[in-house]
């Protein structure tokens, strides 16, 4: 795997760079404690989708195909009720739109790789991962301005955060998945899924940018709470995200001006 720049960068002795892997770790720890939450609802979407109806190869292939715990869950329903399929295909969509905003802001951030890394890196974006990432940005937790940085390495450090988050909802589904038939049907169980976005968001909303994109977000939801089509749903996305990212963007330090290399006027 390797995440090379445009004109892939070379050291003093002229030779390419390798995957800064040193960069995939900070990406990974920041996402930290919380993917002990991703864990947990992903078990939790795992049972539901066993107990939903799903037989167990089934619920398995969703683990891998679908990457959306809130598109497998909008779709369970409909998969239990035998509704049509491009009902099904329209609802999981429909709960996954958040997503085209969020590659938008991707795009500008890693813009300069090649199309098959970027595409790659909108698969593998998450909700935490790029909350994660924006946040130890805004917040100054990363080793340096990622601004400042190649984009290789920033995308190495984005690839990290959405890894290890893939790694703990994965695994989690799975466990779900196979624990589902000893676990007995109680409405508890779906208040651990609640608990286990509690213990994902908790953490998050001690950068500046979090708490401005959660406080954003809630107030559009409350207003757009009867939109039709679930739009303010939608619009709470959008007004989130706009208020991380600008908030991310005033926090990002100014870069010190190149040094004048004209002559000096005495």
């Amino acid at each position: 795997m390797s995440l090379p720049e445009a004109g892939r960068g070379a050291g003093p002795d002229g030779a390419a760079q390798g995957f800064p892997w040193d960069a995939f770790a900070s990406g990974s720890r920041a996402i930290g404690s919380t993917v002990a939450g991703t864990f947990c609802w992903g078990l939790v979407t795992g049972v539901a989708m066993v107990k939903g109806g799903l037989s167990t190869s089934q619920a398995l292939g969703m683990v891998v195909l679908v990457y959306s715990g809130t598109a497998q869950l909008a779709a369970m329903p409909l998969l239990s009720a035998g509704a049509a399929l491009t009902a099904i295909w329209a609802t999981a969509l429909l709960a996954n739109l958040r997503f085209v905003v969020y590659s938008a802001v991707v795009a500008t951030e890693f813009r300069g790789l090649p199309l098959g890394q970027r595409l790659m890196l909108g698969w593998m974006t998450t909700d935490t991962g790029l909350a994660a990432y924006y946040g130890r940005s805004a917040g100054g937790g990363w080793e340096a301005s990622t601004g400042d940085e190649p984009v290789r390495r920033r995308a190495a450090r984005f690839l990290g955060t959405n890894v290890t988050v893939y790694a703990g909802w994965s695994i989690g589904s799975i466990v779900g998945v196979a624990l589902a038939a000893l676990i007995p049907d109680s409405p508890r169980i779906a208040f651990i899924g609640v608990l286990a976005i509690m213990a994902l968001i908790g953490p998050m909303l001690a950068a500046r940018a979090a708490l401005g994109a959660a406080l954003a977000a809630g107030v559009v939801a409350i207003v757009g709470r009867g939109w039709p089509w679930r739009m303010g749903l939608f619009a709470a996305i959008a007004a989130g995200i706009g208020a991380a990212v600008l908030l991310w963007r005033r926090a990002a330090p100014t870069p010190a001006p190149a040094p004048s290399t004209g002559p000096t006027q005495r």
